[in-house]
């Protein structure tokens, strides 16, 4: 028996099955996608903070920063008087590559959407608010 939110889980697998394939041309994986849009989100993150926002351990989002970083896509600078921390920013090819991977994974759902008869703003609203209900971050 299906329930909504077994189909919930069923379509966020899927969304991030559909979003690797949409990423590939970028040459990026969705892991690292998802990196790059929470700091371009938040000015001053840290890689704890990273870590804590994707889920994942400490040593986990260094790697992924690191990768990021070696990639030319964001820059890691030591936080002024915070021993080993190292705050995160994008760089201009890390905006760039956001920006274009953005529109494609955007317009693409948008357009599944659409495509049912519903209005993608409306439903994001209602995630986020759920989201926010369940103790999630939006």
């Amino acid at each position: 028996m299906s329930s909504l939110a077994y189909d919930l889980h069923v379509l966020v697998r899927a969304l991030d099955r559909s979003a690797e394939a949409r990423l590939a041309p970028f040459g990026i994986s969705y892991q690292r996608y998802l990196a790059l849009v929470i700091i371009d989100a938040a000015d001053g993150l840290t890689q704890r903070d990273l870590a804590s926002a994707l889920g994942q351990t400490e040593a986990t989002a260094s790697r992924t920063s690191a990768a990021l970083s070696e990639a030319g896509l964001l820059e890691a600078s030591r936080t002024p008087g915070g021993g080993n921390r190292r705050s995160l920013t994008l760089t201009d090819a890390g905006e760039d590559l956001l920006a274009r991977a953005s529109e494609r994974l955007g317009s693409d759902f948008d357009t599944v959407v659409r495509d049912t008869g519903q209005d993608p703003d409306l439903i994001a609203e209602q995630v986020r608010r759920l989201t926010a209900m369940v103790g999630g971050h939006p």
